[in-house]
């Protein structure tokens, strides 16, 4: 029995798979709306280094928070700007999916 509990672990830890991300159509819809307006406010972006928040619609507008990565153990940056670039707010209307506004955060 014993066998079998130590082979288990002689391949030694592997890293955790990501799960899937889910979306609903409405928010693939916002969130292609929005990538032009990120583009826009922030041009040297690398949208790979990016964690992308799709929040849910809220008079009707949805948030996407477009956030750079914080290298492995940094501290936060006041203004939410990192090497990757700098954190963008996307609003897109929910009726029609066009770009309300965009910022830069502070």
């Amino acid at each position: 029995m014993s066998t079998f509990a130590n082979a288990a672990f002689a391949a030694g830890s592997q890293p955790a798979a990501k799960p899937a991300v889910e979306l609903d159509g409405a928010s693939v819809r916002a969130l292609a709306a929005a990538l032009p307006a990120f583009a826009e406010k922030a041009p040297q972006a690398q949208l790979d280094q990016y964690i992308v928040h799709v929040k849910p619609p809220a008079d009707g507008l949805v948030q996407i928070v477009f956030e750079p990565r914080q290298p492995e153990g940094a501290p936060p940056t006041l203004g939410g700007r990192t090497a990757a670039g700098a954190e963008v707010n996307v609003w897109v209307r929910s009726e029609d999916y066009t770009v309300e506004r965009s910022s830069l955060a502070r």
